[in-house]
């Protein structure tokens, strides 16, 4: 076993150096040292995806989450209860992510989504699609929550609150510079995000103590999972929910709009989360020193697994930056080579439904003419992976490329 090829950065030069340019910061690492790069002591980049499946299936036991949604240190070892706890709560929801909950949902969803595209249509251009993505991706969830029972002016409230969550933690997950806990937890912004997620809580708490019927959190209930729990569980969907399912939307929107794919909808899918993974960087950390391949992680480390390069190893997708659904025709890459859910225990709960959303957006979006009319457009990368400075010019499309394209 041998350690990681060392970058030997300080952690100052580390910080600089990808703050000035993430993504080619990253993409320059692995050409230069490899997949599996210290960058500086205690950071370790992780590029291959033999070593990241292993890391991630192991994780709760030799691979620990440091972090969690809110981006608090959190120490989740199994054996503790509350992991236990949590893990039972995913169970339960992943089980209730299914059948005439879903259908229904995927039924809403698309008319909600046409309701969008015919908006752009009318005024025959859309200069921020993020923008109205992400409060259909919040009141999505939200709905999902609720059942359809409760109208849309009943979820305002919650939907303010999770906005407002996401708004006071856009700082802290933008910034690389960490203060040790015991003094970060009393800075500003670490105080304005506490009495956000507190408003979030008070919220759902209130709708867990008096779920509606025919929703996501009524189902949770009756199969028993205790408020606490699920109160957290929902706290950090609706973290998930509200822009990562909107940047893989626009995402998706400038793949339409630029290569006018024909494929299956599904491969259009799995080529676009493939490009442009709205969750490019996972964490983990070490406690122990610990083995996974051929590598020896020291003790105490943080791993940074990154999808975005991994999904691009020539070794699984030929012309790794073209934007070609059909490489999906013939199945799919080995465990660990594509990770935009992640993997693992701790893969995200929401996958299926996210992919059944996705797919049903293409053929959404197949409905309309969409024209690329964007200046520059630059990738941000401080949280989730999106793109900025799209314009789009929308228009409805003719009856007959409408029965084609279905």
């Amino acid at each position: 076993m041998t350690p990681p090829v060392q970058a030997n950065l300080s952690r100052a030069d580390l910080i600089e150096e990808y703050d000035r340019d993430r993504l080619g910061f990253v993409m320059r690492a692995v050409r230069r040292y490899g997949p599996v790069v210290e960058l500086s002591p205690g950071t370790v980049l992780v590029a291959d995806g033999e070593v990241a499946h292993d890391v991630l299936r192991r994780t709760n036991r030799d691979f620990l989450m440091d972090r969690d949604r809110a981006w608090r240190p959190t120490d989740s070892r199994r054996g503790e209860d509350a992991l236990e706890s949590w893990m039972s709560a995913r169970r339960a929801m992943l089980s209730a992510l299914s059948g005439d909950l879903v259908a229904e949902h995927l039924r809403w969803y698309s008319a909600a989504l046409t309701a969008l595209l015919d908006t752009w249509a009318a005024q025959g251009r859309t200069d921020d699609p993020l923008r109205p993505l992400v409060r259909l991706s919040t009141d999505a969830f939200l709905r999902l929550c609720t059942g359809p029972s409760v109208p849309p002016d009943e979820r305002t409230g919650l939907a303010t609150a999770v906005a407002g969550l996401l708004d006071a933690l856009n700082p802290i997950v933008r910034s690389s510079y960490e203060l040790p806990w015991l003094l970060d937890r009393l800075t500003g912004r670490r105080r304005r995000a506490a009495r956000a997620q507190q408003r979030l809580e008070a919220g759902l708490g209130a709708l867990v103590d008096r779920p509606p019927p025919a929703g996501l959190v009524a189902a949770l209930r009756d199969a028993g999972v205790p408020r606490d729990p699920l109160v957290r569980i929902l706290v950090s969907a609706a973290i998930a929910a509200r822009l990562v399912p909107a940047a893989a939307n626009v995402w998706t929107l400038r793949a339409m709009a630029v290569h006018q794919p024909a494929d299956e909808p599904a491969h259009v899918v799995d080529e676009v989360l493939r490009l442009w993974p709205p969750t490019w960087l996972m964490h983990r950390a070490t406690d122990v020193e610990t083995v996974s391949g051929p590598w020896r992680f020291p003790a105490h480390a943080a791993l940074m697994i990154c999808p975005y390069a991994i999904h691009r190893d020539e070794r699984h997708y030929p012309d790794p930056a073209e934007f070609r659904p059909a490489r999906w025709r013939d199945g799919r890459p080995p465990a660990g080579a594509y990770l935009p859910f992640g993997g693992g225990p701790r893969w995200c709960v929401g996958t299926h439904l996210a992919r059944a959303q996705l797919v049903e957006a293409v053929q959404v979006f197949r409905r309309y003419r969409l024209v690329d009319d964007s200046g520059p457009v630059t990738t941000d990368t401080n949280s989730t992976l999106y793109p900025r400075g799209l314009a789009l010019r929308v228009g409805r499309a003719a009856a007959r490329e409408r029965n084609t394209t279905r």
